[in-house]
């Protein structure tokens, strides 16, 4: 450590530094360090860490001076020893300036004896004051002698400029006065936190002359703890009452803080009109008027210093503290303030919606605010100033002296008022000083007629600047505060006075009505007792002129009774909140009002309503409207609640309405909300809606017209989710939802169609029907067509019915809606076999949603119904067209007879096929040809005249769309060589591939198309055996086609064919037409003009001739 030097008398340094070395001057300083450390006289260390600094090698040739407060440097410096080459400022407070004490007038010879000393304080000794006084004129400051006053102390003493505390400097003889207000000492007296205010005894843990009591919920600047008793109240118990703080828990005078002196069980108690502590100060964050929203606030949250904040608009112009500390049960909430008087144009005097914005531009937030809580503060201006009662209120330098405020409330302390003042002067005003009248207080002091300033009799409250000029002063007529609110004390027994300590209300605790009363007795009636009635309440307990409402006198023995007419009271009015929790929370009466914000108060309800005695503690339920019908359905809406819940028996329902419900909102839902699930839409319906329950209608859906959504639910009901009924008897598309449900659950587009619900009820009323829709008769399924059919329909979905069916009419009669999940679907339904009666396909019927896109489609994908997102409706639509049956023939014998049988046999099976008879056509081809111009199906059949129809075949086949391209054959009998397949069968032609074909080979079923389908069922038998030459030309051209095929199942055949030997008649026809056939088909295999001869019936003849 480098030596320590210090000049002049310094005991503390002596103590803590025994090896430090006193000088009388720097000159004597000879250190043995490199540097050296030197302390000025009237000096106190108070970082000695100070001592352990050691600066760089390159900085050893500086002098180092640190801080004695904060803006002045010396007190302490680190000396080279050799010459210092400048000077190194440390921004560091390491010490402070002290003084002496003398309890003297001047000094006298004091710095004679103390030659190092450059100031000490001369101080009045009636003062109290701590031993530390932690001031200093700066380096800088002219040698004056500084006069200062203690707040609250000696005032009697020193009423002007001058107190009696000063600081001499040395040489004090010829030094100015310079006049400063209160010293920032306090007489710092222990503070107790405690429960029990009234339990004195708690002092004794201190030995000091006085100790604070102060209820531990009181929220206080400790700073404000500086008042001190006059010596004239030196052995008093002072009490003081916070006018915003535990009014609740303290509403006589004796309030929550209490000063009290040793001596305590034999001291008398004052207490005083004004608290001189001032509540908890907080930050506060000027922000923009559109600035108020929970990013503002979070930005402040975070910058303030203090676990509460005021966010305030920067338009006001108050000059004010703010002060107000919320009560414990009010903690949650962000509170909402008026500044009376100011700003109103933008906070409005009507507006008392504390979610408005306009409800307030003062707000007090705590940290962890929570923006879903909001709370207005009616009738409490958070802007504070000082208030001093006084004899004299012209002294205005007295209480500007006081003041911490920068303007301050002079009231005559023969004034009795509750000191809640709602008066903010705006900026023009600031610098005036006001004068105000208190009504029916002092007028004999303070006459009503008396306006002018310069009479003392103008008023007995003044708003006095600070910095004040008497000459610039005016009448206020307004009133800034009310009248004094006496404590209420409600009793069973209101002719018992003992327990008035102090003027108050004595009242029977059955009255109700609103504690706020701007009444004081006139002055020449304070000693008197005054009775009053209540309009008609408790008459029959009071049936006299004497009511049960007192205001009593603190010396009410022998008092004379006042009896009068009228109450200064009004008739409660009950507290209104939109719950039963808030209210049984928020309310300050025995009862509150409970009003949904879902329904509208009808204007003759009487709020009045006061319950009978015998009802106390019933809920009191009235009667509420369905807004539709205008009549009663329920007992909600409107309640008048116990602060005290009801735990047994019944409510009381009274058996009159008292509001109408408000209209639940119908939203109809549109195509577009489909697209990213309900559970959003519906979740956004629930926040906008401001009902508790609302109406959802599907996409599409077509309201029943005896439907009026007059359906409203019981109490009992409103959690429940209610589906109403379509015509088809479903539960589905009209639904009355609870604004929770889907707030609280989130739910599947697939759950809502199924009404898969926690809570679901089915009403079993039609509320909706299926809409109709325009049809498109389409003539074909050619993607052209259908495009051009589709583009010009203006309705949601449109109706295609396919060429190739019968429509079943109830079904586009009736109508149809899809489900909410399939209103983007192509719907297609079943198609019925006319002949079976059952499925055999979906198409024939679609639905079509018209808001798609389907420029993509393809005309298979219409034929094939081979569409994206299709559904398959699980219901009869259409019935396939039964197709065209052909009966051909050429000069067969039988023809007529075979015809006239194939119409008996479908008679049978009530077939409603159109039979055609095509007849005596050259050439198998052109037969065909012709037969596929005759018909209107999309396929055919055809059956050979020869055929005999077996007794089961009905012609009831119908193949899928994929194979509605594809010829089929059926098998049949051959009655010469008993095989079984294709040969004579029925076939079934796709028509236009018959219309299209323009060649074929030697058979006409297999060579139309690369696409044969062999049907396994027995069609028919074939008779070809009839005559000679039929017999023998079937058989002939059978087996040149079946010797050309040349494949075993063919040659198997054709063996079989050759080689009968039955009994049938004409069978030797046919084996000889089977070996002709073979021989011809072997000789002319390779050349075809002479193997499609086959098929030419006239050549066929000639050969048979040529042959036999």
């Amino acid at each position: 450590m480098f030596d320590v030097y210090y000049i002049g008398q310094n005991k503390k340094i002596q103590e803590n530094f025994p090896f430090a070395k006193c000088i009388n001057s720097s000159d004597e300083a000879d250190p043995k360090t490199k540097m050296y450390w030197l302390v000025e006289p009237n000096i106190e260390i108070t970082d000695t860490d100070v001592f352990d600094f050691r600066p760089e090698s390159y900085d050893m040739e500086y002098t180092h001076i640190w801080k004695w407060d904060n803006l002045n440097y010396g007190g302490i410096s680190l000396i080279p020893k050799n010459k210092s080459e400048g000077i190194k400022e440390i921004n560091k407070i390491v010490c402070k300036k002290t003084f002496d004490k003398l309890y003297t007038k001047t000094p006298a010879k004091y710095f004679d004896k103390n030659p190092h000393a450059s100031h000490v304080w001369c101080i009045d000794k009636e003062y109290k004051l701590p031993d530390d006084i932690n001031w200093a004129p700066s380096n800088f400051e002219p040698k004056f002698i500084h006069s200062f006053h203690l707040r609250g102390q000696l005032e009697h003493k020193y009423p002007a400029q001058e107190g009696g505390v000063k600081l001499y400097p040395k040489d004090w003889k010829s030094a100015d006065i310079k006049y400063h207000g209160f010293l920032d000492v306090t007489m710092e007296y222990p503070v107790m936190l405690v429960k029990d205010i009234d339990d004195y005894s708690q002092r004794n843990t201190f030995d000091h002359e006085y100790v604070w009591l102060i209820d531990a919920q009181h929220k206080i600047n400790s700073n404000t703890l500086d008042w001190v008793p006059s010596p004239f109240e030196q052995d008093m118990i002072h009490v003081f009452r916070m006018p915003y703080q535990l009014t609740e828990k303290y509403p006589m005078a004796m309030g929550g803080i209490r000063l009290v002196p040793k001596n305590w069980k034999q001291a008398e108690t004052k207490i005083h009109p004004a608290c001189p502590v001032e509540d908890e100060s907080f930050d506060v964050f000027y922000i923009e008027d559109d600035e108020f929203n929970d990013v503002t606030y979070q930005d402040c949250a975070e910058r303030s210093k203090t676990d509460w904040f005021w966010v305030v608009d920067r338009e006001y112009d108050f000059n004010g503290k703010l002060l107000y500390v919320p009560a414990s049960h009010e903690q949650d909430y962000i509170h909402v303030f008026k500044i009376p008087g100011h700003l109103e144009e933008r906070y409005p005097i009507d507006i008392l919606d504390p979610w408005d914005i306009r409800c307030g531009g003062v707000r007090l937030l705590n940290k962890n605010f929570d923006m879903t809580k909001h709370k207005y503060q009616l009738n409490v201006c958070p802007v504070r100033y000082d208030i001093f009662y006084t004899n004299n209120l012209n002294d205005y330098d007295l209480f500007a002296r006081k003041s911490r405020t920068k303007m301050f409330w002079l009231i005559d302390d023969e004034h009795e008022l509750d000191n809640i003042f709602r008066y903010v002067p705006h900026r023009y005003d600031q610098k005036t000083i006001q004068i105000f009248k208190i009504g029916n207080q002092l007028q004999h002091k303070y006459p009503k007629s008396v306006t002018n300033v310069s009479d003392n009799r103008a008023g007995g409250v003044k708003l006095v600047p600070v910095k004040f000029d008497e000459t610039n002063i005016k009448f206020n007529a307004n009133s800034p505060t009310g009248s004094k609110q006496y404590p209420i004390l409600y009793v069973e027994d209101v002719s018992d006075y003992n327990i008035a300590t102090q003027d108050c209300w004595i009242i029977d605790k059955e009255y109700q009505f609103e504690e706020e009363v701007d009444w004081t007795p006139p002055d020449f009636q304070k000693d008197m007792i005054h009775t009053f009635h209540l309009g008609e309440q408790l008459r029959h307990k009071y049936p006299e002129e004497i009511g049960g409402i007192r205001w009593v006198p603190k010396n009410w023995k022998n008092a004379e009774i006042v009896i009068h007419q009228i109450a200064p009271f009004k008739d409660v009015e009950f507290e209104k909140f939109t719950t039963e929790d808030e209210g049984r929370l928020k309310s300050k009466n025995n009862w509150y009002w409970v009003v949904d914000p879902d329904v509208t108060v009808l204007e003759d309800f009487n709020f009045d309503f006061i319950p009978d005695v015998w009802d106390e503690g019933k809920t009191h339920i009235w009667q509420k409207l369905n807004p539709k019908t205008k009549r009663q359905y329920d007992y909600s809406g409107v309640m008048l609640c116990p602060k005290v819940p009801q735990t047994k028996g019944r409510p009381k329902y009274i058996r009159e309405p008292a509001c109408m419900q408000n209209e639940y909102p119908v939203y109809y839902l549109q195509a577009s909300d489909y697209e990213n699930g309900l559970q959003s839409v519906y979740e956004r319906l629930s926040a906008q809606s401001n009902s508790n329950m609302y109406w959802v209608v599907d996409a599409f859906t077509q309201i029943n017209e005896d439907f009026n959504f007059d359906y409203y639910p019981t109490q009992w009901d409103q959690k429940y989710v209610h589906v109403f009924l379509n015509e088809d008897n479903a539960y589905t598309s009209v639904r009355l939802v609870p604004k929770h449900t889907f707030l609280e659950q989130e739910y599947t587009d697939k759950d809502i169609e199924n009404n898969t619900f926690e809570h679901l009820k089915q009403i079993n009323t039609i509320a909706s029907l299926r809409p109709k829709w325009p049809v498109i008769h389409l003539q074909s399924l050619e993607k052209k067509e259908f495009i051009n059919a589709i583009k010009d329909i203006e309705t949601p979905f449109v109706w295609t019915i396919d060429p190739d069916v019968k429509v079943e009419q109830d079904v586009l009669d009736s109508g149809y809606l899809p489900t909410i999940t399939k209103t983007k679907n192509v719907h297609a339904w079943q198609k019925f076999n006319t002949v079976t009666k059952k499925v055999h396909a979906y198409g024939g019927l679609r639905l079509w949603p018209t808001s798609s896109d389907y420029t993509d489609i393809k005309s298979d994908d219409l034929k094939l119904n081979r569409i994206k997102n299709i559904n398959y409706v699980r219901e009869k639509g259409s019935t396939t067209k039964p197709y065209d049956i052909i009966f051909l023939s050429y000069k067969e014998p039988n023809a007529h007879k075979r015809f006239a049988k194939l119409q008996e046999h479908l008679q049978t099976f009530n077939a409603h096929c159109n039979l055609i008879w095509i007849r005596d056509i050259e050439g198998i081809f052109n037969a065909h040809k012709v037969a596929s111009s005759r018909v209107d199906t999309k396929m055919f059949w055809v059956v050979d005249a020869d055929a005999e129809i077996e007794q089961d075949f009905k012609f009831d086949y119908i193949p899928d769309v994929y194979d509605q391209e594809v010829v089929h054959v059926w098998a049949s009998k051959n009655p010469i060589t008993k095989d079984e397949y294709g040969y004579g069968g029925v076939k079934l032609f796709p028509t236009e591939m018959v219309r299209n074909a323009t060649s074929w080979g030697l058979d006409f079923t297999t060579g139309l198309s690369s696409r044969f389908k062999s049907m396994p069922q027995i069609s028919c038998i074939t008779r070809f055996n009839t005559d000679p030459f039929s017999t023998w030309r079937s058989a002939f051209r059978e087996c040149v086609k079946l010797t050309l095929i040349d494949d075993e199942e063919s040659k198997q055949r054709l063996n079989t064919w050759i080689n009968t030997r039955g009994d049938e008649v004409f069978t030797a026809e046919a084996v000889n037409g089977a070996l002709e056939g073979n021989t011809f088909a072997k000789a002319n295999k390779n050349n075809l003009a002479e193997l499609d001869k086959i098929n030419d019936f006239k050549w066929l003849e000639k050969k048979w001739k040529t042959s036999n």
